[in-house]
């Protein structure tokens, strides 16, 4: 009887020490495990950055007055005394967060339906429906990993509407908390993420 040396061969199992399988046995399960705890991280890191509820402001400038919208069934009016008129917005205006805030709302609730006048009397209106501008509930960072997952946000994250002169801007604001660089520092840093979802002039 002849055997063909040249195309049989022991299973890879059993040319390998008893010591040696058990290791790649080992070493696969951990590998696996390691692959699996990256996935659930990727998804805490993506989810904790969900919100499915904001805080609403308005902010004026470059000379608006009489400034009426409608947001959630909540009227709001800015600037409606005779001689009101908004200031100019300033470099540090970039990043302010209006100092009153109207109150919790579902994301999204309606359309924000606006009026106002400009600078040179003109008197417009315009309606944004955020459920069409902003796609996804999730807040923007780049560094999702250093995001505190017990406690994502400092309050809630805020719609801000801005009116200046014939612009009105749709900005989407949250603080965040996250781990800081320094692996020595004992508290939380705070990090502003700020996007602007809508734009238009009239």
């Amino acid at each position: 009887m002849r055997v063909d040396y040249l195309r049989w061969r022991e299973p890879e199992e059993k040319q390998m020490s008893i010591p040696a399988l058990l290791l790649k046995k080992a070493l696969g399960g951990l590998l696996a495990g390691f692959l699996l705890l990256q996935g659930c991280a990727s998804t805490v890191n993506n989810n904790v950055l969900a919100y499915s509820s904001h805080d609403f402001g308005l902010l004026c400038f470059g000379g608006v007055s009489n400034v009426r919208l409608t947001y959630g069934g909540a009227p709001h009016t800015l600037l409606d005394r005779k001689g009101d008129a908004a200031p100019e917005k300033k470099t540090a205006d970039a990043t302010r967060i209006p100092g009153f805030l109207s109150g919790t709302y579902d994301t999204f609730v309606g359309p924000i339906d606006m009026q106002w006048r400009s600078r040179d009397g003109s008197e417009l209106s315009h309606t944004v429906d955020l459920n069409k501008e902003i796609i996804g509930r999730h807040i923007p960072y780049a560094h999702p990993e250093r995001v505190y997952a017990v406690k994502p946000f400092v309050g809630k994250p805020v719609i801000i509407v801005e009116f200046d002169n014939r612009t009105v801007n749709v900005y989407l604001v949250a603080t965040l908390q996250v781990t800081p660089l320094d692996a020595a520092k004992p508290t939380l840093d705070h990090v502003q993420s700020r996007t602007l979802v809508y734009s238009r002039t009239l």
